[in-house]
Protein backbone atom coordinates (compact mmCIF):
# COMPACT_ATOMS: atom_id res chain seq x y z
CA UNK A 1 0.00 0.00 0.00
CA UNK A 2 2.89 2.29 1.08
CA UNK A 3 4.24 2.29 -2.62
CA UNK A 4 1.39 2.94 -4.47
CA UNK A 5 0.39 6.14 -2.81
CA UNK A 6 4.29 6.47 -2.85
CA UNK A 7 3.98 6.20 -7.25
CA UNK A 8 0.50 7.81 -7.39
CA UNK A 9 1.61 11.57 -7.95
CA UNK A 10 3.53 10.11 -10.77
CA UNK A 11 1.79 8.38 -12.31
CA UNK A 12 -0.93 11.49 -12.13
CA UNK A 13 1.70 13.36 -13.50
CA UNK A 14 2.70 11.64 -16.22
CA UNK A 15 -0.66 10.95 -17.56
CA UNK A 16 -1.65 14.60 -17.07
CA UNK A 17 1.45 15.13 -19.44
CA UNK A 18 0.58 12.98 -22.22
CA UNK A 19 -3.06 14.78 -22.24
CA UNK A 20 -1.22 17.68 -22.48
CA UNK A 21 1.03 16.53 -25.23
CA UNK A 22 -1.96 15.41 -27.28
CA UNK A 23 -3.87 18.42 -26.81
CA UNK A 24 -1.39 21.00 -27.77
CA UNK A 25 -0.32 18.54 -31.37
CA UNK A 26 -4.15 18.91 -31.86
CA UNK A 27 -3.50 22.71 -31.38
CA UNK A 28 -0.70 22.25 -34.22
CA UNK A 29 -2.35 20.40 -36.35
CA UNK A 30 -5.65 22.96 -36.62
CA UNK A 31 -3.52 25.87 -36.98
CA UNK A 32 -1.65 23.75 -39.81
CA UNK A 33 -4.96 22.97 -41.56
CA UNK A 34 -6.10 26.67 -40.94
CA UNK A 35 -3.29 28.20 -42.69
CA UNK A 36 -3.28 25.63 -45.24
CA UNK A 37 -7.39 26.26 -45.97
CA UNK A 38 -6.21 29.87 -46.65
CA UNK A 39 -3.56 29.34 -48.67
CA UNK A 40 -6.01 26.83 -50.57
CA UNK A 41 -8.91 29.81 -50.63
CA UNK A 42 -5.94 32.09 -52.22
CA UNK A 43 -5.34 29.98 -55.11
CA UNK A 44 -8.82 29.21 -55.83
CA UNK A 45 -9.68 33.63 -55.89
CA UNK A 46 -6.93 33.13 -58.43
CA UNK A 47 -8.11 30.30 -60.58
CA UNK A 48 -11.44 31.96 -60.65
CA UNK A 49 -10.32 35.20 -62.02
CA UNK A 50 -8.29 33.47 -64.42
CA UNK A 51 -11.22 31.39 -65.36
CA UNK A 52 -13.12 34.61 -65.96
CA UNK A 53 -10.53 36.03 -68.10
CA UNK A 54 -10.90 32.72 -70.12
CA UNK A 55 -14.85 33.08 -70.25
CA UNK A 56 -13.88 36.51 -71.95
CA UNK A 57 -11.43 35.52 -74.36
CA UNK A 58 -13.53 32.34 -75.28
CA UNK A 59 -16.41 34.93 -75.95
CA UNK A 60 -14.23 37.38 -77.85
CA UNK A 61 -13.05 34.62 -79.85
CA UNK A 62 -16.16 32.95 -80.59
CA UNK A 63 -17.68 36.46 -81.95
CA UNK A 64 -17.25 38.00 -85.76
CA UNK A 65 -14.89 40.99 -84.44
CA UNK A 66 -11.96 38.59 -83.82
CA UNK A 67 -12.53 36.46 -86.85
CA UNK A 68 -12.79 39.59 -89.31
CA UNK A 69 -9.41 41.57 -87.16
CA UNK A 70 -7.25 38.08 -87.86
CA UNK A 71 -8.63 37.61 -91.30
CA UNK A 72 -7.20 41.57 -92.16
CA UNK A 73 -4.32 41.70 -89.88
CA UNK A 74 -2.67 38.04 -90.06
CA UNK A 75 -4.16 36.64 -93.46
CA UNK A 76 -4.28 40.00 -95.41
CA UNK A 77 -7.93 39.47 -96.30
CA UNK A 78 -9.83 42.34 -97.95
CA UNK A 79 -13.51 43.46 -97.54
CA UNK A 80 -15.29 43.53 -100.64
CA UNK A 81 -14.58 47.17 -102.01
CA UNK A 82 -11.58 47.82 -99.91
CA UNK A 83 -7.88 48.08 -101.55
CA UNK A 84 -4.90 47.04 -100.28
CA UNK A 85 -1.87 50.03 -100.53
CA UNK A 86 1.81 49.63 -100.36
CA UNK A 87 3.45 52.65 -99.27
CA UNK A 88 7.41 53.16 -100.75
CA UNK A 89 9.59 53.49 -98.05
CA UNK A 90 11.99 56.76 -97.40
CA UNK A 91 15.80 55.94 -99.04
CA UNK A 92 18.54 57.25 -97.26
CA UNK A 93 19.90 60.73 -98.21
CA UNK A 94 23.44 60.44 -99.98
CA UNK A 95 24.64 57.68 -101.49
CA UNK A 96 26.31 55.89 -98.74
CA UNK A 97 28.47 52.50 -99.90
CA UNK A 98 29.60 49.96 -97.52
CA UNK A 99 33.48 49.27 -97.68
CA UNK A 100 34.60 45.96 -97.08
CA UNK A 101 37.78 45.08 -96.14
CA UNK A 102 39.78 42.73 -98.58
CA UNK A 103 42.59 41.49 -97.08
CA UNK A 104 42.95 37.87 -95.89
CA UNK A 105 41.96 36.46 -92.67
CA UNK A 106 45.48 35.75 -91.71
CA UNK A 107 46.36 39.43 -91.91
CA UNK A 108 43.11 40.26 -90.09
CA UNK A 109 44.48 38.07 -86.74
CA UNK A 110 47.94 39.21 -87.30
CA UNK A 111 46.89 42.72 -87.13
CA UNK A 112 44.52 42.11 -84.16
CA UNK A 113 47.60 40.43 -81.90
CA UNK A 114 50.37 42.51 -83.25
Amino acid sequence: MPTIKRFLPFFIILLLLLVIKNNVTIILDFVNKGSAIGNLQKNLATEEKKNQFLKERLYYVKGDQFVEDHAQNKLGMLKPGEYFVIAPTATPFGNSTVQSDTKPNWQKWLSLFF
